[in-house]
């Protein structure tokens, strides 16, 4: 008996240290694949697979809550062993996993019926054994559980299982949050973007019915909406009057009033403040009238009220989310800047069509502020913004000397000015306040401003005790805060040597032009931080691929030794185990370096070697280093004859490795024996002569859907066959990239089970003569 003891120890140390090694090696795998954007689906794909080689897992099962439809939903689903793709939905209090979702707890059971009882819950499996379930926690909320249960009475999860089930579970809650965050970092900056091409339209018209148009449609397209709507100020009554409004039932709604103050749209005008109301059905302030003469159903709804030039104009208004989600703080936020450039461009226009002879004196200076407005838009530049801004201060005024500052506040709570653009003042003057050091607003009539909040002009400035004297000889001075919703943000100031310099006309011009600039000014300062943190992103990049890859490669370099027989005879088996690690090396190494390089691209960090080169010896290079590939699945590559053709600018390398993933990708998606063509002629488009290159398969094929996303990173169809086949879904975003900073196309048609053409065209040189 001591014999067998004795033998059975080493063998469960054996056993534990097997298991610690293997669940190490899934939580490497796992901790990469959370933090790279593949999609989802592949996540949990992974996530099964890495704990299937640790946990027996007959049964499992991911999903996901949906708080404001207090549901959950099933993301991945295997049933004895075989996964099954059923979008499942149950309520949040159901069963175990609602108890899991309540109490934010680990439950680990060998019956679930006796569990179930235990808890005083209703069981809602059926014939369920052993059962274990985990909650996925990100910070202080539940976001969804991860279960596995097994029908068969012999099988039991462990402490051990739990543990690991649990450090899972914390890896994908957290992978999870990560890619919130930057999704809607993304998308921050895609609405930044739509905002300024919104702006720039909106600043090209002054028809004001052309406006209200653009402001209703753009603000229901920015927020996703099912319609908008636009109720402007009756100043004779004090009523809102629906100008416009778009959707379904917009045209029913034109024309109709709203009381002073009453509704939610008068609400948000009386009290000049947001209204946000996701519960439309029980709100007391909605006019049911509405509805019922449009025949719609209006489910919640978000009204910011429309300030131009110190006064509101009326209500902007967006109905229903597209996707049925509620507004949030983020829509407010949104919609309010929208909302200041659509107030001033619908101002603009008001006045613009107005017959009062005093106010078409006025229609030189809107002219040139849609050139001020459309030069300010043209950028995201930060400084540029600034600069241009105080140009135009100083060119219609005729002063001087010019500053823009912003209001900065430091760690301690005091406040001051930092100097971030000047016209006139000395070096030595400005340099002292454009770093840590800020400008306190106790001194100087800047400083004055920006306390007081409102305009500030003195003629005379030897009699103002603020006044800070920075160059001689000057009169006078007015300063202007920057204001961005209700909140100063900096300020402007400009000096005359001439007392009477800012008249009325000039003082009100400089103040609308400052109402304009705060808006550019404050899009500028938000796209330089969504800059900055793309630069975070591809700066993290580059570092994890130069960490990956150094290990890489001495994993590599003692596989070939392993190999070599350096480190003694390797039998057929060791020899197979280490070709599968080299490949899964070189696998990886693939998907660092595409990684790195659609990082590098979209950072704008990739130089082309521009030369003429021969379109033939792209095709030559490519073929011979893809031969041996086709020849391994006994395919035929076709090679059709093509005449001498001019030369295109390209860089040679860049573009042998486009033709070359597409020769790849051909071979990859055609079976064996397969026929593949590779053609070169000439082409014209639009006017233009092209060297098109041409990759005819006849594999698999493509539906229209997977062709219109073939080109978006990391995408990969869900067809069987092609899942079958390696990827990471960069390739063909990295050619299409590298395609586009040619000047060229790349293009595809194919059918289902038809095979695929792929077209590249890169343009002729233009030989100067």
């Amino acid at each position: 008996m001591e014999d067998n003891m004795g033998s059975a120890f080493p063998d469960l140390c054996a056993s534990v240290v097997q298991r610690r090694d293997a669940e190490l090696k899934s939580l490497h795998l796992i901790a990469q694949a959370v933090n790279f954007t593949i999609s989802m689906d592949d996540v949990l794909e992974l996530i099964y697979t890495q704990l299937s080689r640790v946990i027996d897992l007959p049964n499992f099962y991911i999903a996901f809550a949906d708080s404001r439809r207090h549901c959950f939903s099933c993301a991945f689903y295997v049933q004895q062993q075989e996964r099954i793709y059923d979008e499942e939905e149950w309520g949040l209090e159901t069963g175990l996993t609602g108890y899991l979702y309540r109490k934010g707890v680990t439950i680990r059971s060998q019956s679930y019926v006796t569990e179930c009882e235990a808890r005083g819950i209703q069981p809602s499996g059926k014939n369920v054994q052993a059962w274990m379930g985990v909650p996925l926690l990100a910070e202080d909320r539940t976001i969804g559980v991860m279960v596995a249960s097994s029908r068969d009475t012999a099988t039991s999860f462990s402490a051990e299982d739990e543990d690991f089930f649990t450090t899972v579970a914390s890896h994908l809650a957290s992978g999870i949050e990560r890619r919130r965050l930057h999704e809607r970092l993304e998308t921050r900056a895609r609405q930044l973007k739509t905002l300024n091409e919104i702006g720039n339209s909106l600043a090209s018209s002054l028809n004001l019915d052309e406006v209200l148009d653009l402001v209703v449609r753009n603000a229901a397209s920015l927020l996703d909406a099912e319609a908008g709507s636009l109720l402007l100020a009756d100043e004779t009554s004090g009523d809102l009057i629906f100008r416009t409004s778009s959707g379904p039932v917009g045209p029913k709604l034109v024309g109709l009033r709203v009381p002073a103050g009453k509704g939610i749209a008068g609400e948000a005008f009386a009290e000049n403040r947001p209204v946000i109301v996701n519960d439309m059905e029980h709100d007391a302030r909605w006019y049911q009238l509405f509805d019922e003469q449009a025949h719609f159903v209006t489910r919640s709804l978000l009204a910011v009220p429309l300030n131009a030039r110190g006064r509101n104009i009326g209500v902007l208004e967006v109905i229903n989310h597209q996707a049925q989600h509620p507004f949030e703080d983020e829509d407010v936020s949104l919609l309010q800047s929208f909302g200041a450039q659509a107030a001033i461009a619908i101002e603009n226009a008001r006045l613009f069509t107005t017959t009062d002879q005093a106010l078409q004196d006025r229609v030189e200076e809107l002219t040139t502020f849609q050139q001020i407005d459309r030069q300010l838009n043209a950028t995201l530049d930060y400084e540029k913004v600034l600069e241009l801004t105080l140009s135009w201060a100083i060119r219609i005024t005729g002063a001087e000397l010019g500053i823009m500052a912003a209001l900065y506040e430091q760690e301690d709570g005091v406040r001051g000015l930092r100097l971030l653009a000047t016209e006139g003042y000395p070096e030595e003057f400005v340099g002292q306040y454009t770093g840590d050091e800020l400008w306190p607003l106790e001194r100087g009539l800047i400083g004055r401003a920006v306390i007081l909040g409102k305009p500030l002009l003195v003629r005379d400035v030897t009699s103002d005790a603020h006044y800070f004297e920075a160059v001689a000889g000057m009169c006078s001075q007015f300063s202007v805060p920057l204001r961005r919703e209700n909140r100063v943000i900096g300020v402007v100031g400009i000096e005359s040597s001439d007392a009477d310099c800012f008249s009325e006309e000039k003082m009100g011009f400089i103040t609308r032009l400052v109402d304009h600039a705060a808006i550019a000014i404050d899009n500028a300062r938000l796209f330089r931080q969504v800059q900055r943190a793309n630069d975070a992103k591809t700066e993290f990049i580059d570092f994890v691929s130069h960490e990956l890859k150094q290990p890489m490669t001495s994993m590599r370099g003692y596989i070939d030794l392993l190999k070599k027989g350096l480190a003694g005879p390797l039998n057929e088996q060791q020899t197979q185990f280490l070709n599968v690690v080299r490949s899964n090396v070189q696998r990886m190494d693939r998907l660092v370096s595409d990684l790195l390089a659609i990082s590098r691209i979209e950072a704008g960090r990739v130089q082309l070697s521009m030369d003429l080169i021969s379109p033939g010896q792209v095709v030559v290079e490519a073929v011979e280093s893809f031969r041996q590939a086709f020849e391994e699945k006994n395919q035929t590559l076709v090679v059709a004859d093509f005449a001498q053709l001019p030369a295109i600018q390209g860089d040679q390398d860049r573009l042998v490795q486009v033709l070359t993933n597409l020769l790849s990708n051909a071979s990859k998606y055609t079976p064996e024996g397969g026929r593949i063509t590779l053609s070169l002629e000439r082409d014209e488009l639009e006017g233009r002569a092209y060297i098109r290159w041409q990759v005819v398969d006849d594999g698999i094929g493509m539906t229209p859907e997977e062709q219109g996303n073939l080109f978006t990173k990391f995408y990969r169809s869900d067809n069987p066959e092609v899942r079958k086949q390696r990827g990471t879904g960069l390739g063909l975003a990295i050619s299409h990239r590298i395609v586009e900073m040619h000047g060229g196309y790349i293009q595809v048609e194919s059918e289902p089970g038809q095979g695929s053409t792929f077209s590249l065209g890169i343009p002729v040189a233009e030989v100067e003569t």
